[in-house]
Formats: structure tokens, C-alpha cells, sequence
């Protein structure tokens, strides 16, 4: 369980590699993949066969194999990506049950709470369709 707002390179793998895949026409390969975000051919391979078994994806083996996206690209939103990876995100970050802690107030303040609610409601409401490649990197 995550237990504080934070995004893993595996976590920031799916999310842009998804949102590569969502802004091509037709399959999208691991090599494509690599040269266009800079992230490991093996890292990526890895993401992917997870996004593959989880439904996300199609892939494809061969010359022209690659990668399809499964999904309506503006139905997928960003939380949900990072919760696949990263397990369900837990409001607790303290690690003292509520119940159990021995101070008046919270020795972190409200900040931290704050922040992963700000944290959970972007990434719940943005979606792969919403994140546009640049056009010189789109990829043919």
C-alpha cells in the first residue's frame, strides 16, 4: 500500500508510455517506446506485459507488432495507472493509527494531508486523453 503521494519510475513508465500508445495510430513498439521517453527497453517491456495481462493493452509480436491501447483513452484516469502499479493509495502517511496516537495534534500539521488529497484529485481527474505529445515527437 502507498502510503504517501509519491510516483515510482515504474509508475511514470505506464503513465507515459499509455500516453504514448493513446496518441498513436496503430501499434507503437518498445524500441519507439525507449527512444522517444529515455526509460529502460527492459523497464518498459516489463510495464507493459503488466498493462497486457491487466486489459489495458493489446500487444502484438513480429516487424509490425507493438502495442494497442485496450481502452478509451479518456475514460482512463491518471489514479488508477499509478494505483495498478503502486497499490491502493492509504490517506494514513503518518504510520501511528489515529486511534493509537499519543499527541493533541498532528505533528506533521494538516500539510501532508493536503497534499495527498490535492494529489489524489488531479491524478483522478486527468485522463490519457488529456496528455498531448509535442508534435516534432510524435512518432510515425
Amino acid at each position: 500500500m502507498n502510503r504517501f503521494p509519491s510516483i515510482s519510475e515504474a509508475s511514470s513508465i505506464a503513465i507515459h508510455t499509455l500516453a504514448l500508445v493513446a496518441n498513436h495510430e496503430g501499434s507503437i513498439n518498445v524500441n519507439q517506446m525507449a527512444e522517444k521517453t529515455g526509460f529502460s527497453r527492459n523497464h518498459i517491456a516489463k510495464v507493459m506485459q503488466l498493462l497486457v495481462r491487466q486489459g489495458y493493452l493489446r500487444s502484438g509480436r513480429g516487424p509490425k507488432g507493438g502495442f494497442e491501447l485496450l481502452k478509451d483513452a479518456g475514460k482512463v484516469n491518471l489514479l488508477e495507472i499509478i494505483e495498478l502499479i503502486e497499490g491502493k493509495m492509504d490517506h494514513s502517511f503518518c504510520g501511528i493509527d489515529e486511534d493509537k496516537c499519543p499527541f493533541e495534534n498532528c505533528v506533521f500539521g494538516n500539510l501532508p494531508a493536503e497534499f495527498s488529497e490535492k494529489f489524489r484529485n488531479f491524478y483522478e481527474n486527468r485522463t490519457l486523453s488529456e496528455i498531448k505529445i509535442l508534435s516534432d515527437n510524435y512518432i510515425k
